[in-house]
């Protein structure tokens, strides 16, 4: 028989604080409802050409403003592609886009920050530049929004994400409004270490799911009252495996790999 220690981890794409912000001059809206405002999915009624407006949605940071960003349950990881996406209130006027832009940076620690590079003509990786569609926010063939890959950074995660408005470094509409960040690649596991297994999901919104693991063997799937779910058998020379989550109940789900219980997590759908 074996014994399961239920470790339960109800992780989402989203920023879960927001640790530190200074604001800049002209800076004031939104700021009554900070950090609630910055934090979870971006407006789900924004458009092109309708984007988000209310204080409850949005955060002027002000000229040269800043916020940080924290994923307190999870960490963004890099995959191939975009890792995750910032959204502003950008607005497709129908001869251009109107534009506020930040810089981005992140960091593993909250310390060492690395800031993506950006285009000063096409200012092709700031923030602040693509309007939100309204649609799948962690899906980026459809969200919207600015996306952002680790890999042009040599990173392999982070869990801080730093927003700063551009001032008068580059010639945009005026101040960066902030909607909120959203992970498309993240995982629970505990980063910095490759031999213990994880779990990381590239959405809630897609039925799929990635282990990442050095071990071989069988992976199981328990509901909470301990019902088997699935069952995959894990092997090759890749430490990185695409489970298909098609069949999985939603819910707080428990794996094992082999005999050993290493991560619970609640599956949405």
């Amino acid at each position: 028989m074996i014994a399961l220690l239920i470790l339960c981890i109800t992780a989402d794409p989203w920023a879960d604080a927001s640790p530190a912000v200074w604001y800049g001059p002209g800076a004031g809206y939104g700021q009554a409802y900070y950090p609630e405002n910055i934090l979870g999915p971006p407006d789900p009624e924004a458009t092109p050409t309708a984007p988000s407006v209310g204080e409850n949605n949005l955060l002027t940071l002000g000229e040269n403003g800043w916020v940080v960003l924290e994923f307190t349950d999870n960490s963004i990881i890099n995959e191939p592609g975009v890792d995750f996406t910032v959204f502003e209130n950008v607005m497709d006027t129908g001869s251009g886009y109107f534009q506020e832009c930040a810089f981005v940076e992140v960091s593993q620690d909250g310390l060492y920050w690395l800031q993506f590079p950006w285009n000063t003509e096409t200012l092709e990786g700031l923030a602040g530049l693509m309007p939100t569609t309204g649609e799948d926010p962690t899906n980026p063939a459809v969200s919207g929004g600015d996306q952002f890959d680790l890999g042009d950074l040599g990173l392999e995660w982070v869990r801080f994400v730093r927003l700063t408005d551009c001032g008068d470094a580059v010639t945009d509409g005026g101040l960066f409004d902030l909607d909120a960040v959203a992970a498309v690649n993240w995982s629970t596991g505990i980063q910095g270490e490759t031999t213990p297994p994880s779990v990381s999901m590239t959405s809630p919104f897609h039925s799929s799911f990635i282990l990442s693991t050095e071990e071989t063997g069988t992976l199981s799937c328990y509901t909470i009252d301990g019902r088997m779910a699935g069952q995959w058998q894990i092997g090759g020379q890749s430490t990185s495996h695409t489970l298909s989550a098609d069949f999985l109940p939603t819910g707080v789900l428990f794996f094992v790999l082999n005999e050993s219980t290493f991560s619970g997590v609640r599956l949405l759908q």
